[in-house]
């Protein structure tokens, strides 16, 4: 069974994780003064925004008696809820926020200053918006001419008292200012112009008129523009960002919050739209009961002709006949008839307001005008009321969503629903009012038909006083109605209040903040050098220390070389001191005593490919073998770049082991003593044309059997196992290998090909040295900088 599978992930060395990115200093140096330096940049370019909120109170607006408000329970008709929202949808809407903008016709000119600065010498980034009150002119658009909108216009107070103007754009849009309406676009816009001040300017692209304030200098070294902003643009920039919402879930006071770089203008804004919201529920009351009124006027128009027409028929009747007064009999029929009469025309009013109200539902999809056709019947208010809150919903909606919304398809389903009950209500009242109809006309025949039995002038002197006094009584009632009307329109009052007025939040900018950006830029100083040296460690794929060694192979380790620079590995071959010295004579006593053992004569030295340092280590450790006391000789077998000679001196040009093998010069004219009596050199001499064939040739085989005699170790410089094949020629005469490692240097891949060699048994006796270890830099060596500066003092 693997324990590596079943064991749990290292856990995070916190120490190690320091270590490396301590040592990684400077690009948390470079990275924090970078990000200070955005930092500042962003404070100085990005403008200041300020927060301005308000509050508004809306009236409880539950309507209907208790029967009403339990039919709305039954149809899950949430009312509160729903009208809150309905209120918030309203006031945040672009038809509302272009009212309110219609009131601020100076909103479609914004000014801006790039003031004299550091930064705007490089290029104008820091531009400010200012209001129009800090400038020292002002823009006057021509109205109902194309102008050419949201493009900057530098303008340029002249010493002569006009005013240059220029702009450039690509492509750009000529709208009507005031309606919003876009005219077309043009391209490659390029306006150059002077104007007098006070004087219009007639331009196919700008028609306005610069007017100089007197009382405001321009600010010294200053540049200023403007642009002109249409009202359909203006109306998409409040209304993004416009925030409206209730302070609580059950409350009904909303809070308006607007964010932007002038407070002047954000202020305004706010306190006229909750004003334009106010009066639009004001003048949405006034016409409903103007409407009311109209119709009691109409009505008691016609009340009152036939009024007249009665009382004229009564007396002219009276006149004619000499008739003053009806006996006693007729009293009684007389008042019965009156108040029979009086019922059914009541009855037929409200029969012919049914009936109405249904034809006008029923044909119409205006509900707005059901709430002002007289109905006193409760549920059929409470329905009415329902349905003209249900439609006032859909076309809050309608305002951004479309038929196909959810919402909206539910608000249909909910105003058929409530249609159909309405209708059905009409049609059983209808009902009702034609059976009582039935029964009046019933009693009334039984009534005449005992009238009829008077006499003839009695009879009729009676039939024109009943009409005489329902006429009279008709009138009066209309004309108390239309009284009440005509207060109730005199004294309406929305519900609606502004509870605070806009006002500055937290008493400065809302953005940007310089104690947060300042944590940003350290935030990020710190994040992004750590990320990076993160990364890059472990996208890494060279060799770092000897646990990555033993990640990718199993060959035993003698020691580590330390890092020194140019001037210590030449002295070091006269000074065996030093963390380099050091470093060999711990691999030395390794070699010796450890791991190969006293045994093992010839050491073959080798590594992957050129630039790791096989040659300096090969040279150092035969020096330090040396030093040790025993004799030894270094053969550089190398023939294809031998270094050898660079490190003692010698002469290049000198017999070597080429001259030895090609049978030129004999072994004593070609070994070089370079350590009387401790240390000879053999080295290449000329380089070979056949180098393979020479390693591979009996002299060689012979060499080495002499060396071997006649030294203690024969140290043998060999070509890079992973690169020519002359190292497995020398092979067979090796008792020990020694493969060097590079830090920092040598690939993982590369370590793993030798380690499979190994693993296949085709190399004995191999082991591992890393050389030009940078102490300082790996965690897991840390101490030995300080061990080795001790021991080599």
């Amino acid at each position: 069974m693997d324990t590596r599978a079943t064991s749990a992930a290292p856990e995070l060395d916190l120490h190690q994780l320091f270590f490396k990115l301590r040592n990684r200093w400077p690009y948390f140096l470079a990275s924090l003064a970078l990000a200070g330096s955005l930092a500042l940049l962003y404070l100085q370019i990005k403008a200041p925004t300020y927060d301005f909120r308000s509050t508004l109170l809306l009236g409880n607006q539950s309507t209907g008696s208790k029967q009403a408000q339990e039919l709305l329970n039954l149809l899950e008709v949430k009312e509160k809820g729903i009208k809150i929202k309905d209120e918030i949808g309203l006031i945040s809407s672009a038809a509302m926020v272009r009212q309110a903008l219609q009131r601020l016709p100076e909103f479609q000119v914004s000014y801006y200053v790039a003031p004299d600065s550091w930064i705007n010498k490089v290029a104008e980034l820091k531009v400010r918006e200012e209001p129009a009150s800090d400038v020292p002119f002002r823009v006057v658009p021509e109205p109902g001419l194309p102008q050419l909108q949201g493009v900057a216009v530098h303008i340029e107070p002249l010493a002569d008292g006009n005013f240059r103007l220029r702009a450039e754009a690509k492509k750009a849009m000529l709208a009507n200012l005031a309606t919003g309406e876009s005219l077309r676009e043009v391209f490659d816009v390029n306006i150059d112009e002077t104007v007098p001040a006070g004087q219009p300017l007639r331009h196919p692209m700008l028609n306005l008129t610069i007017q100089p304030v007197a009382r405001i200098s321009p600010k010294p070294g200053a540049s200023y523009s403007f642009q002109l902003r249409d009202l359909s643009s203006l109306t998409g920039d409040y209304q993004g960002r416009l925030l409206v919402r209730t302070i609580d879930q059950e409350s009904r006071i909303i809070e308006l919050d607007l964010k932007g770089p002038v407070p002047v203008k954000e202020r305004q804004f706010l306190d006229t739209l909750m004003s334009v919201f106010i009066a639009a529920d004001v003048r949405d009351k006034n016409q409903t009961g103007q409407r009311s009124l109209d119709f009691l006027n109409g009505e008691i128009a016609q009340m009152n002709q036939e009024r007249q027409q009665a009382a004229v028929a009564l007396s002219s009747f009276r006149q004619a006949h000499g008739v003053v007064d009806v006996g006693a009999q007729s009293n009684s029929s007389i008042t019965q008839l009156s108040n029979l009469e009086l019922e059914r025309s009541r009855m037929l009013s409200q029969r012919r307001s049914y009936q109405t109200l249904l034809q006008h539902l029923r044909t119409s999809h205006d509900v707005t005008a059901l709430s002002s056709m007289g109905v006193n019947d409760q549920v059929l208010n409470s329905l009415i009321l329902q349905l003209s809150d249900l439609t006032s919903q859909k076309a809050a909606l309608g305002v951004n969503a479309s038929e196909l919304n959810p919402m909206v398809a539910v608000l249909n389903q909910r105003i058929r629903s409530v249609k159909a009950a309405l209708e059905e209500n009409l049609t059983s009242v209808i009902r009702s009012t034609d059976i009582t109809l039935a029964d009046l006309n019933t009693q009334l025949a039984r009534v005449k038909g005992d009238m009829n039995r008077m006499p003839e002038e009695e009879r009729q002197l009676a039939l024109l006083k009943a009409k005489a006094d329902y006429n009279d009584k008709n009138y009066s009632f209309l004309v108390e109605k239309r009284g009440e009307a005509a207060i109730a329109l005199a004294t309406n009052a929305t519900d609606k209040k502004i509870v605070d007025r806009a006002s500055l939040v937290g008493g400065g900018p809302e953005a940007p903040k310089p104690m947060m950006v300042g944590l940003i830029a350290v935030l990020a100083g710190l994040l992004i050098p750590t990320g990076l040296v993160l990364g890059l460690d472990k996208a890494n794929r060279r060799i770092q220390s000897k646990q990555d060694l033993s990640e990718v192979t199993s060959i035993p380790l003698l020691g580590v070389i330390a890092h020194g620079s140019r001037k210590d590995k030449q002295t070091m071959l006269d000074t065996p001191k030093g963390p380099i010295a050091e470093s060999f004579r711990s691999v030395r006593v390794n070699l010796q005593y450890l791991s190969a053992g006293l045994d093992k004569k010839v050491l073959g030295v080798t590594s992957s490919v050129p630039g790791e340092g096989k040659t300096f280590c090969a040279v150092n450790l035969a020096v330090e073998l040396a030093y040790s006391g025993r004799r030894v000789i270094l053969v550089e077998t190398d023939l294809r770049r031998p270094t050898v000679a660079n490190y003692f001196d010698l002469d290049k040009s000198a017999p070597g082991l080429v001259s030895f093998l090609t049978g030129e010069e004999p072994l004593e004219r070609c070994i070089q003593p370079v350590r009387e009596g401790q240390l000879d050199v053999l080295a290449c001499g000329t380089i070979p044309a056949n180098p393979t064939q020479l390693l591979e040739s009996t002299r060689m085989a012979q060499l080495m059997e002499r060396l071997r005699d006649e030294y203690d170790y024969v140290m043998v410089d060999t070509p890079p196992v992973g690169l020519v094949s002359e190292y497995f020629v020398l092979l067979r005469f090796l008792d020990a290998n020694i493969y060097v490692v590079r830090h920092n240097y040598t690939e993982r891949e590369l370590v793993g090909q030798i380690n499979e060699l190994y693993v296949n048994q085709k190399i004995k006796h191999v082991y591992l040295v890393i050389n030009d270890m940078h102490f300082d830099k790996t965690y897991e060596y840390r101490y030995k900088r300080k061990a080795y500066a001790y021991y080599g003092a």
